[in-house]
């Protein structure tokens, strides 16, 4: 995971005045920003390069960055000047060409532990050196010529799902199989049925990314722009193989509500506390 696609482009329009000049990733939370503590966990987990999607109040996030980050990451801006029509969807979109198999893709308004994606990255380094050995050893087996690679040994692509809160309607639900294949993906699925909550952070390689953008694009060319990316995820869920990787009872909060603005100064307070005491 070399570099991150940061979706900011949202109004961010139910939390008021609060975000009547600013989009919500620069909300202050303690002593930085919504996006500050994204780039920080980012930063710690040895990714630097970034491309931010960006819509209302641009300027204001990019001066931001300039003056606090451009010395740590190289930056690349797109700027969606449909963030008052259209939904995530045409962000993503949007920055399709720059999501390859290095890339993480991130919603900018969330605010979540390093060891998060620490997490997501260990287990991706995993698999990648699991398979590679298991590749070896067929190597080692069958003739080079008659080794076709299989779909499980191929490396493997991940939803970050918190799977110990409580769901709630507002929830982004998952639905998995006895694999941990996440097989859906709505906030209408049924709570009893559901694995657990999708944070807003995907890591997406091969295949799985292949699909996932060809769903992307057909659904803008059709017109859906009122979807967001994770509807483009959901129509091709059941054909490819995307994980879990749980948050494993890690803070983290998506902002959305004064509410969610004010459980997320609490976040900040405790992931402060977490690193502290390292």
């Amino acid at each position: 995971m070399k570099k991150a696609l940061i979706l900011a482009a949202g109004l961010g329009k139910r939390l008021g005045n609060l975000t009547k000049d600013i989009p919500k990733c620069l909300l202050p939370v303690g002593e930085q920003t919504l996006i500050d503590f994204s780039l920080e966990a980012l930063k710690e987990n040895g990714v630097k390069e970034i491309i931010i999607v960006s819509g209302f109040a641009h300027e204001n996030l990019k001066a931001h960055i300039e003056k606090k980050w451009t010395e740590k990451f190289s930056f690349k801006f797109i700027f969606n000047d449909k963030f008052k029509e259209y939904n995530n969807i045409y962000s993503a979109y949007l920055a399709k060409d720059y999501l390859d198999d290095e890339t993480i893709l991130l919603n900018s308004d969330i605010i979540f532990h390093p060891e998060i994606l620490r997490s997501l990255k260990l287990q991706t380094e995993t698999r990648h050196c699991e398979e590679r050995e298991r590749r070896s050893n067929l190597l080692n087996v069958l003739e080079i010529a008659s080794a076709t690679p299989r779909n499980d040994m191929q490396p493997k692509s991940y939803l970050v799902i918190d799977d110990k809160k409580q769901l709630t309607d507002e929830s982004m639900k998952v639905i998995t199989n006895s694999k941990c294949e996440i097989k859906e993906i709505n906030k209408n699925l049924d709570i009893k049925k559901s694995f657990g909550e999708y944070i807003g952070i995907t890591y997406l390689k091969g295949f799985e990314r292949v699909q996932f953008l060809e769903s992307l694009e057909n659904l803008v060319k059709t017109g859906k722009l009122d979807l967001y990316y994770e509807d483009a995820l959901a129509c091709v869920l059941k054909e490819i193989s995307v994980f879990s990787c749980s948050t494993e009872g890690k803070p983290w909060t998506e902002i959305d509500t004064q509410e969610d603005y004010n459980f997320a100064k609490k976040i900040a307070q405790e992931i402060k506390t977490i690193s502290i005491k390292k």
